[in-house]
C-alpha cells in the first residue's frame, strides 16, 4: 500500500506533538516518571510475549492501582505541564525594570542578605503569591533591599515578578527533595523550577553568591555580567 501525503502529515504531526511534550517536561522530574512508565509497560510487553500469565496478572492490577497513585504523587507536575500548555505570562522585562533588579541583586549578594525572586513566565504562579502578600508595586532596587532586609516579616519568603512588576512577596515555594545538602532557599528555588518553567533567582546568606535555577537545575554561582545575559535571554523568549 503506497504512502499518501495524508500519512506523511499524520506522521509529522505525531512526531511534532511527543516532541513538543518531551520539552515541556525536559528537567523535571515528570520526564524521570515517563521513563519509569516506559520501562513498566516494556516488562509488561515481554512477561505477555512469553506466556508469563501470573507476572502479567500481577503488573496488570498494579498498574490500575499505580496510575492513581502517580496522579497524586506527581499532582504538581501535572497542574504545572497542563498550565504549560495553556496560556501564561512571560517574563518582559525593560531595560530599566532590568537593571534595576540586578542593582537590587548586586546590594543584596554584597552585604550578604538572602533573598529569593521568581521570574513569571508561562506558568501562572498565582497559587504562590496568594501564600505571601501581593503587592503590584513597581520594581526598584530599594523596594528588593527593603523586602529582604533580616527581621522583616517578608524577608524569608520569596518574591514573584510579574513582568516589570514586584508582584507578591513573602511567598512560600515548594521544597526540592533532590538536593538535601542545600540551603532552604536553594531547595525552595529548585522546587518552583521544578514544577513551572519559572526562572527563579537566588541570593546565598553565607556567601553572597547568586545563583539561578530553571528546569530542576541550579546553576554555578553567577557575575553580574553573567546573570544580566540570562536575564536578557529570558526576556528575549
Amino acid at each position: 500500500m503506497p504512502v499518501t501525503w495524508r500519512d506523511l502529515l499524520d506522521i509529522f504531526l505525531v512526531a511534532l506533538l511527543l516532541y513538543t511534550l518531551y520539552r515541556l517536561m525536559v528537567g523535571t522530574r515528570a520526564l524521570n516518571l515517563v521513563r519509569g512508565v516506559l520501562v513498566y509497560l516494556l516488562v509488561w510487553f515481554i512477561a505477555s510475549l512469553l506466556g508469563l500469565s501470573t507476572l502479567s496478572w500481577l503488573l496488570g492490577n498494579a498498574a490500575t492501582l499505580g496510575a492513581f497513585a502517580l496522579i497524586v504523587v506527581f499532582q504538581p507536575e501535572l497542574r504545572a505541564f497542563l498550565e504549560r500548555l495553556g496560556r501564561g505570562q512571560r517574563f518582559s522585562s525593560g531595560p530599566l525594570a532590568l537593571e534595576e533588579l540586578l542593582l537590587g541583586l548586586s546590594r543584596l549578594s554584597e552585604k550578604r542578605r538572602g533573598a529569593l525572586i521568581a521570574l513569571e513566565r508561562r506558568t501562572p504562579l498565582g497559587e504562590y503569591a496568594v501564600s505571601g502578600e501581593i503587592l503590584d508595586a513597581r520594581l526598584s532596587a530599594r523596594l528588593l533591599e527593603t523586602l529582604f532586609y533580616p527581621g522583616t516579616p517578608l524577608h524569608d519568603g520569596g518574591a514573584i515578578l510579574r513582568g516589570e512588576r514586584l508582584f507578591a512577596a513573602g511567598c512560600v515555594f515548594p521544597i526540592s527533595e533532590s538536593q538535601i545538602g542545600l540551603g532552604t532557599r536553594h531547595r525552595a528555588a529548585l522546587g518552583l523550577s521544578e514544577v513551572s518553567d519559572a526562572l527563579v533567582i537566588v541570593v546565598s546568606e553565607e556567601t553572597g553568591a547568586i545563583r539561578v535555577a530553571e528546569g530542576g537545575r541550579l546553576s554555578p554561582p553567577l557575575s553580574l555580567e553573567a546573570l544580566r545575559e540570562r536575564l536578557k535571554g529570558v526576556a528575549r523568549a
